[in-house]
């Protein structure tokens, strides 16, 4: 019997789809909706940050 050396590894088999390719895979109206609960975001985010530093 011989025994073959095996090269393991951590990677998984598949990977996750680009966001690229993603973003043409959503119709149009889940994509503006996701862009728009993104802009939302950002601009939460934005408007916390000026309140934490006193940024007028």
């Amino acid at each position: 019997m011989t025994v073959q050396p095996v090269q393991l590894s951590l990677l998984p088999e598949q990977l996750p789809t680009p966001p690229n390719q993603l973003i043409g895979q959503l119709p149009a109206p889940q994509l503006q909706e996701a862009i728009t609960q993104l802009a939302h975001l950002i601009a939460k985010m934005s408007a916390a940050e000026r309140t934490v530093t006193g940024d007028d």
